[in-house]
């Protein structure tokens, strides 16, 4: 290759890329076919002569025979800017084998032998020659930029074929798209790529970096100052926001891989294809970051506004999406497109696929299921209060507590419950350790301490309900193993009455015994209230909002009987649940 000249030898003397055409066709198959209604409108125009073009996304008929079947072209080359840098191969001895960097792959219409490239992919670049002028609009899954940047110091002949990643009808500065990578503020150059020969394309410079004007969606050469991975200013860490049928939230990196400090606008829009179609964006929400060390995070629509995010060199951002699956259709699929712009001088602009798979037939609505968590009492009333009103405590009591939701929206209050995976891979909750089938394999017994071991499911009461005010009440019986009034160490603990002579009347009620004395033992009951109102106070609103970390909380109280004469003592504090197992029933 020589500057302002033609490439030294033919094109059939480029070195080509030893690639698998079957594995370039399944990667391409699997990229459009993972997500629906996830793609944006593009349209290849060709010119007649070289044209050099950037790809933004994989057509979904990416088979090159297809894609440019009745086209005036004669040959597609694709740039490979990692086949300088790939993994040396030794020999038994343990010496090197030299291998020669494979720069291109070429698929050649109608000549399967001369062909290494079956395919089209989103984020490279093509050369394209054609006879005629062409245009092609297309549909296809947006990918992001890959570049891998070789120094042409020393170098004979070549250059870095490199796309531009913008919005193609604005143009931009090769300085500012370009200047905070490898390719070189104070003397790289760029080369646009033309020719009207079919043997190879000419490189025509564009001046120097700073005067230099490129345009979104072309591919251009440049020098470059040093080796490097770098895909311009937004990095991107993935290939995209994908929800798998069973997912609920996701996340996705992106890096400030520039030099300065960048803005960096988000938003989610409808893709092409489902805004023909009518279709609606999936109910997309984005994580919020925490404000300070001790604020939780919440969500907040995604698909409303847009926001954005300031980054420092080598900054990092996480952006964490969640869907709501109880307003999605069921057996219905989803898709939008993420669009990350910098909103500096370099306008580069990625576009990402929002992709949302189906649940399946047997998909677990929320909230069914296994809930774990723990409540934490720091509020309790005095033994010598005469109401029950609870004060600051000295410290803070921690308890784990379960809770199971099923299909049927009825909860329970579990001691104990024993898990594991049927044959099928369903989850199934048994009662009892004792009562699970010999076809379950490893199951496992998860109990707490809140509760009386006599009493390990206490359904909630009527009108109570998992989300809003569930209420749960249970007694510690007389008579019960973890009675704290029995207890070996006092044999005169016996139930019997005060004189110890003969039994006590079945039950505690006051009016039952034939002296003002109560017997040794009585029951104590509890009175477990769990509350998503605001505060905990029934008039304000309830707030039970779905979040991606499947994860809820409120306030609970639990009043607790027979163990002051004064009365009940009430505790107050909070509880924080997270849906751990998606078993529908509890057996």
């Amino acid at each position: 290759m020589k500057k302002n000249g033609s490439w030294k030898g033919s094109f059939s003397t480029f070195q080509l890329f030893d690639f698998s055409t079957g594995a370039a066709l399944a990667l391409a198959t699997l990229c459009a076919a993972s997500a629906n209604a996830s793609h944006i409108r593009e349209t290849m125009t060709l010119k007649k002569g070289w044209n050099a073009i950037y790809l933004e996304s994989t057509p979904t008929n990416a088979l090159c025979e297809e894609f440019f079947a009745g086209a005036p072209v004669l040959r597609v080359a694709s740039y490979q800017s990692d086949a300088y840098s790939s993994t040396r191969q030794l020999a038994d001895d343990g010496t090197e084998i030299a291998q020669k960097p494979v720069s291109y792959r070429v698929w050649v219409p109608g000549d399967d032998t001369a062909s290494t490239m079956a395919a089209l992919a989103g984020g490279y670049t093509y050369l394209v020659y054609a006879t005629d002028t062409w245009s092609k609009p297309f549909y296809g899954v947006p990918s992001a930029p890959r570049q891998t940047w070789r120094a042409t110091s020393g170098e004979t002949g070549f250059m870095n074929i490199v796309g531009v990643s913008a919005d193609p009808g604005v143009s931009v500065l090769a300085k500012s798209y370009f200047g905070e990578g490898p390719f070189g503020t104070a003397s790289g150059v760029a080369y646009q790529i033309s020719g009207s020969k079919s043997a190879a394309p000419t490189f025509l410079s564009l001046g120097i970096a700073s005067s230099s004007k490129l345009q979104g969606g072309k591919a251009y050469a440049l020098t470059a100052a040093r080796d490097g991975d770098w895909p311009g200013v937004i990095g991107v860490m993935g290939s995209g926001v994908f929800f798998g049928d069973a997912d609920n939230f996701t996340a996705l990196q992106i890096k400030n891989c520039g030099t300065a400090n960048h803005t960096f606008k988000f938003s989610v829009v409808p893709s092409d294809d489902a805004k023909e179609a009518g279709e609606e964006v999936p109910p997309l929400s984005r994580r919020l970051p925490r404000v300070d060390a001790i604020s939780s995070p919440g969500y907040t629509n995604a698909t409303e506004e847009a926001w954005t995010v300031e980054l420092a060199p080598d900054g990092i951002t996480e952006q964490v999406f969640s869907i709501d699956r109880a307003q999605m259709t069921a057996g219905t699929e989803y898709g939008a497109i993420l669009v990350i712009e910098d909103l500096g001088a370099s306008k580069m602009r990625v576009r990402l696929p929002v992709a949302v798979a189906a649940e399946p037939e047997n998909a677990v609505a929320y909230p069914i299921g296994l809930w774990m968590g723990e409540i934490a009492l720091s509020k309790v009333s005095g033994m010598t209060d005469e109401t029950p009103t609870p004060v600051e405590a000295g410290g803070t009591l921690r308890m784990n507590v379960m809770v199971h939701v099923a299909e049927d929206g009825t909860c329970s209050l579990l001691q104990r419950v024993a898990a594991g995976m049927d044959a099928a891979g369903n989850p199934r909750l048994f009662r009892e350790l004792s009562g699970v089938p010999s076809e379950i394999e490893n199951p496992r017994r998860i109990s707490t301490v809140m509760m009386s071991v006599d009493t390990p499911v206490v359904a909630a009461a009527d009108g109570s309900a998992f989300g809003n005010d569930a209420v749960f009440s249970w007694a510690v019986a007389p008579t019960a193993r973890d009675n704290p009034f029995r207890h070996a160490w006092h044999p005169d603990h016996d139930g019997k009455t005060a004189d110890y002579n003969g039994a006590a009347p079945s039950g505690d009620d006051f009016e039952n015994y034939a002296q003002p004395i109560k017997p040794e033992l009585w029951s104590i009951t509890n009175r477990l209230e769990f509350s998503w109102h605001e505060h905990g106070e029934s008039g304000l609103p309830v707030r039970f909002p779905y979040n991606a970390d499947e994860t809820t909380s409120g306030v609970v109280t639990w009043d607790v009987e027979g163990l002051s004469a004064k009365g009940p003592i009430r505790s107050v504090g909070t509880f924080t649940l997270k849906r751990v197992f998606k078993a529908k029933a509890l057996e």
